[in-house]
């Protein structure tokens, strides 16, 4: 039975988390960090210090980035927060097609990879999330060993991606 899901807009200590997760997948860039900081200085009345930071640190250390990031007020819920990356993949890698036929592409297979790790890290996800990133990895690993053919991959994807879906909204943040 699939879990209901309640979708929130999300909070900025969600975001903060967004970003560092897609910061760790590469599907977020520092300048779309920077974008979103500006939309909040734009929006604030009284920015906080970080926005200020976070605005103005395209000539700052990744790390520094993080640190900012991880400071962020608020109380985490990381199934809002992966669900945001998953929009993100989407718009990202709106299909995942093999290479020869028959392989996952070489940035596909490193991103599956460090999808896996993200849901490892953070074991409080959804079963829902957790089983699609578990079902990719293994379906990954029997095409290769010639178990199966590429449609399973795009079968999973595409539940994946779902999983998303409602949350792609609340990512759309241009950078300069």
């Amino acid at each position: 039975m699939a879990e209901l899901i309640i979708v929130m807009q999300p909070t900025l200590k969600h975001y903060a988390d967004y970003w560092l997760m897609g910061q760790a997948s590469k599907l977020c860039s520092h300048a779309e960090i920077i974008a979103w900081a500006d939309q909040l200085l734009e929006e604030s009345d009284h920015p906080a210090d970080w926005m200020i930071e976070l605005s103005t640190s395209q000539d700052k250390h990744l790390l520094d980035v993080i640190h900012l990031l991880d400071c962020i007020p608020g109380e985490r819920d990381f199934e809002v927060s992966f669900r945001l990356l998953i929009a993100k993949l989407g718009v990202v890698y709106p299909i995942v097609l093999p290479e020869n036929g028959r392989f996952a592409q070489p940035e596909h297979s490193q991103l599956f990879s460090k999808l896996y790790f993200l849901i490892n890290k953070h074991n409080e996800l959804s079963d829902d999330l957790q089983k699609c990133i578990y079902q990719i990895y293994s379906d990954l690993d029997d095409i290769e060993q010639g178990y199966c053919d590429w449609s399973v991959i795009q079968q999973d994807y595409e539940e994946l991606l779902c999983a998303g879906r409602d949350y792609k909204q609340w990512i759309d943040f241009k950078a300069a």
